[in-house]
C-alpha cells in the first residue's frame, strides 16, 4: 500500500482537530497553501528592499504596480493562515500599533489634515503591513531564513542600482537617479541596513566561493556607503563597527582591528577628495570644512531645535504626521527671506515627537528596543550551544543592520518609511522560528536522527 503523508489521511480530511496537537502541527506546516504564503510575503519584501518595481518603471516608463500585485494576495494570506495573531505573539507588535495608533489619532489634530491624511493613507497602505508580512508568515528556521534570503536579494539589488543607475545630479556623490532613497543620504541609510545581511552570508555559508561573493559586495557598498558623503552615515557605520567589538567572537574581533583599517584605507583612496573633505566637515563653525557641508549642518542644527520646541509646544499629537517641514516654513522667518526652511526634521524620532506627539515616539522607540532586546536574547541562547552557531550569525548580523541603520536615521526623514515595522516583525518571527529550532535540536541531541543545517 502506497505511503500517505498526514495532511492525506482521511482523519485529516474530514476532521483535522481530531488528530494529536503535534500531527496538527505538523500537518499546518506542510501545508501548501501556508507555503506558498511565505514566499509571497518573501517576495512582497524583496520588491520593498530592493525597488524593483521603481527600476523598472524607470527603465520602461511604466508602472507596473508590482507592490500591488504581490501586496494583495498576501495580505489576503495573511489573513488567511493566521498571520496577524502570530504578529501579536511579541509585544513589540502592541508597541508599533501604539505608535500607529497615536498616528492616526493625531490626524485630527494637525496643521493641515489633508496632508497628513494623506500619508496616513500611504503608510497604512504600503509600510505598516510589512509587520505583518515579516512577523506573521515564517514559522520554522528554514521560512525565517526565506525571508532574511529576500532581504539579501533586495541588497543585491541595491548595490546593483548604485552601480549602473548612479545619478551625476549628486556631484561625484552616490545617489540614485530615482526611486525614494536617490538622494546620497538615504541610499547609505538604506545600505546599512540591508549589507549585513549580505554579510550575514560571509559569516555562515559553508561555501569559500559564496563567502568571497558576498564580501566583494560587502565592500563594494561600504565604498558606496563613503562615496555617498553622508556624515549620518558614518556615524552609523562607526555604531555597527563598535557592536561588532562588543558581540563578535574573539576572532571576528582580530581580524576586524586588522583588515578593516586596510580596507577603509583602500576604500578612501577611491573616494573623491571633496566627497571626504565633505564628511569630514561636522562642525558648522569650522571655516576650512567644506561650505555646502557647513550649511547643511546648521540647517540641521537649526531643524533639531525647531523639532524639539515643537514637540515640547504640542506634547500630545504635535503638530500633524508628516506636517514638520510646513509648519516651519509657515511659522519663521529667516534671515533675508520671508519663510523658514522648510525642511523635514532630519531626525527620524524627532520627527515623530514633533508630528505625531510624544506618546507615539516613546511607543516608536520601544518597538525599536524591545526588538532589538529579543534578538540579543536568541543571540545568547544560541551562542551558548555549539549546534546553533547559523542562529548566533543571523541574529548577530540582523542586530548588527539595527545598529548602523537607527543611528543612521537620526540624520534622516525615514520616520514612515516601511523599513522599521518590517524589522520590528522580522525580530518577532526570528524569535518564534529559533525558538522551535532550539527544540528540534534538542531533541536530535537526545537521540533522534542528527539534524542537518539548512
Amino acid at each position: 500500500m502506497g505511503t500517505q503523508t498526514l495532511s492525506q489521511t482521511p482523519a485529516y480530511r474530514s476532521q483535522p482537530e481530531a488528530l494529536p496537537l503535534q500531527d496538527r502541527d505538523a500537518a499546518f506546516l506542510a501545508n501548501p497553501g501556508r507555503i506558498f504564503a511565505v514566499y509571497l510575503g518573501a517576495l512582497l519584501l524583496f520588491l520593498q528592499v530592493s525597488m524593483l518595481n521603481m527600476i523598472l518603471s524607470y527603465l520602461t516608463r511604466t508602472n507596473f504596480r508590482l507592490l500591488y500585485l504581490a501586496g494583495l494576495p498576501t495580505f489576503l494570506a495573511i489573513l488567511i493562515v493566521g498571520g496577524v495573531r502570530r504578529t501579536f505573539e511579541g509585544r513589540q507588535a502592541y508597541y508599533w500599533i501604539g505608535f500607529v495608533a497615536w498616528m492616526i489619532a493625531a490626524v485630527p489634530f494637525s496643521s493641515w489634515r489633508s496632508g497628513s491624511l494623506a500619508l496616513l493613507i500611504t503608510y497604512l497602505r504600503t509600510a505598516f503591513p510589512m509587520l505583518f508580512v515579516t512577523g506573521g508568515l515564517a514559522i520554522t528556521w528554514r521560512e525565517c531564513k526565506v525571508m532574511m534570503y529576500a532581504i539579501l536579494g533586495g541588497a543585491v539589488v541595491s548595490l546593483l542600482s548604485a552601480r549602473f543607475f548612479a545619478s551625476a545630479a549628486w556631484a561625484d556623490r552616490a545617489g540614485l537617479e530615482f526611486g525614494t532613497v536617490a538622494n546620497p543620504n538615504d541610499l547609505a541609510g538604506h545600505l546599512l541596513l540591508v549589507l549585513p545581511f549580505l554579510f550575514w552570508r560571509v559569516l555562515a555559508s559553508r561555501h569559500v566561493l559564496v563567502r568571497v561573493v558576498a564580501f566583494a559586495g560587502v565592500a563594494y557598498g561600504l565604498y558606496v556607503i563613503l562615496e555617498s558623503g553622508s556624515r549620518g552615515a558614518l556615524v552609523g557605520l562607526a555604531a555597527a563597527g563598535l557592536f561588532f567589538l562588543w558581540r563578535g567572537s574573539a576572532r571576528q574581533k582580530v581580524v576586524l582591528l586588522a583588515g578593516a583599517p586596510i580596507l577603509f584605507a583602500v576604500l578612501v583612496t577611491m573616494v573623491p577628495q571633496h566627497v571626504l573633505h565633505r564628511m569630514s566637515s561636522i562642525s558648522a563653525d569650522n571655516p576650512e570644512g567644506d561650505a555646502g557641508a557647513r550649511e547643511s549642518t546648521a540647517m540641521r542644527m537649526y531643524v533639531l531645535r525647531k523639532s524639539l520646541a515643537y514637540t515640547f509646544q504640542h506634547p500630545l499629537f504635535g503638530v500633524g504626521p508628516g506636517q514638520f517641514g510646513e509648519y516651519e516654513g509657515m511659522h519663521n522667518q529667516l534671515a533675508g527671506m520671508t519663510h523658514g526652511y522648510w525642511h523635514g526634521a532630519h531626525n527620524s524620532y524627532t520627527e515623530v515627537s514633533s508630528e505625531c506627539g510624544i506618546v507615539a515616539a516613546l511607543f516608536y522607540v520601544a518597538a525599536i528596543f524591545s526588538s532589538f532586546r529579543l534578538l540579543a536574547s536568541v543571540f545568547r541562547q544560541a551562542r551558548a550551544r555549539g549546534d546553533c552557531q547559523d542562529i548566533r550569525w543571523a541574529a548577530f548580523c540582523i542586530m548588527l543592520g539595527m545598529v548602523g541603520y537607527c543611528t543612521a536615521i537620526t540624520f534622516l526623514n525615514f520616520a514612515y518609511f516601511f523599513y522599521l515595522p518590517a524589522m520590528v516583525g522580522l525580530a518577532i518571527t526570528f524569535n518564534r522560528a529559533a525558538q522551535r529550532e532550539f527544540s528540534a535540536r534538542g531533541a536530535d541531541l537526545e537521540g533522534s536522527p542528527a539534524w542537518g543545517y539548512v
